[in-house]
């Protein structure tokens, strides 16, 4: 700064100097341009002092506007410019790292959020949804949009996506340049809430059965006693007889709890599903009364996972339910048709309405009275140890009844 003022002064005295001659009337033409030139010379001088800098100000601002922070300037040799030079330089170097650091975060939460197992769908400022990750493809269905479609904001909302899924959805909202912004969360809850249920249940069978079995254990055995006592009173008999009848049944009736309690754990095979399912095909044929016929479409299956024991289990108790559901219909069909490792079973019953179609498979909920809802129950079971997706429905349209089972490639 120190030149620039003795640029300033000597300028302002040669300016002086000229204007004093020219007032006193001692100004010649030689003085004149001789002062003239000096006046010129140091303006040269001083805006050659000036250019470098201010060049570098210009650069460095195009650099900026360009938010080029890779490029750097170069020093002039000139020190007050060159103290701009590396002021500049200094300026991009923490911008050029402030942009990377932001960079590489963005593209951590980018990566993050993809690998997420929950669903995050982001919306644009009139809530439309432009960006999501592969779990919520996963998740997104019909049936997702009508759930977030009655959400309000702050809201979460834990429901049935489908029979064999169970998500809870939140409805939440950011701050994007001053305007609010909407996104949705989409959290698979299935096996908590199920391995939540499983144990209610397993206690409550345990109890259950603990206390009915020591009490009717000692009621059949005074009942037997009193029917020898009386096998001469046929009447006596006949009615200690149905007494004992009633006692066993209810045995029976908490046994069929405690089957599902000790359920054996899966061995997992890899096999043709379609082998599998065409070697029941004559068990499954005799379970159907007169007027039903069960067919079955074996379409490119494909290799999957599965315990063929407890396979048969799901296959049986999944055709038992839909002759229940035909009942004397005059030409019921069930058709189980295989495509890959897809298992379809389709009938023309009675169907099921939307609201019981996602509380099929809860404990203890059955749609047939005074029905335990124990099959649905062992099937929904048997699948999840299979790690494999099920659902049941009824098509509004040709009100056919499909019991849908997708089974993984590979052993879970």
């Amino acid at each position: 700064m120190m030149k620039y003022k003795i640029y300033m002064v000597a300028i302002a005295i040669a300016v002086v100097a000229l204007v004093s001659l020219v007032t006193t009337g001692h100004a010649s033409t030689g003085r004149c341009l001789a002062s003239g030139g000096i006046i010129l010379l140091l303006l040269i001088l001083a805006w050659r002092a000036v250019a470098k800098p201010l060049n570098a100000v210009e650069n460095g601002i195009y650099l900026l506007r360009e938010q080029d922070f890779s490029s750097r300037l170069r020093l002039t040799g000139q020190s007050d410019a060159d103290r701009v030079v590396d002021l500049f330089n200094n300026l991009m170097d923490t911008m050029r790292g402030e942009r990377l650091k932001l960079t590489e975060q963005n593209r951590f939460l980018s990566l993050l959020v993809e690998a997420s197992p929950m669903g995050v769908a982001v919306c644009d400022y009139d809530g439309n949804i432009v960006s999501t990750n592969k779990a919520w493809d996963s998740f997104e269905s019909s049936r997702l949009m009508e759930i977030i479609g009655t959400l309000k904001r702050d809201e979460s909302l834990t429901t049935r996506l489908s029979s064999s899924m169970i998500i809870k959805c939140s409805h939440r909202w950011f701050m994007d340049s001053g305007f609010r912004r909407s996104f949705y969360l989409v959290e698979r809850l299935t096996d908590e809430i199920v391995h939540a249920e499983k144990m209610i249940y397993n206690k409550v069978v345990r109890t259950i059965g603990h206390e009915v079995n020591n009490t009717l254990g000692s009621v059949i055995s005074v009942l037997d006693t009193l029917s020898d006592i009386n096998r001469d009173d046929t009447m006596v008999v006949d009615t200690l007889q149905s007494c004992n009848t009633s006692c066993r049944n209810l045995v029976d009736f908490v046994k069929g709890y405690a089957s599902i309690v000790k359920l054996p754990e899966p061995r997992l095979l890899t096999g043709n599903i379609g082998d599998a399912v065409s070697s029941m095909m004559t068990v499954l044929q005799g379970l159907a009364t007169s007027n039903i016929t069960i067919t079955l479409e074996n379409n490119s299956p494909s290799t999957c996972s599965f315990d063929k024991m407890l396979l048969e289990r799901v296959m049986v108790n999944i055709i038992k339910n839909s002759i229940e559901s035909i009942g004397n219909r005059p030409n019921g069909m069930i058709n189980i048709s295989i495509h890959r490792n897809t298992l379809n079973i389709t009938d023309n019953g009675h169907g099921i309405n939307p609201e019981n179609a996602l509380r099929l498979f809860t404990p203890f909920f059955s749609t047939k009275h005074p029905d335990r809802g124990l099959g649905l129950m062992l099937i929904a079971d048997i699948l999840r140890q299979h790690n494999a997706t099920f659902d049941l429905i009824t098509d509004p349209k040709t009100h056919l009844t499909t019991f849908s089972i997708s089974f993984p490639n590979r052993l879970p």
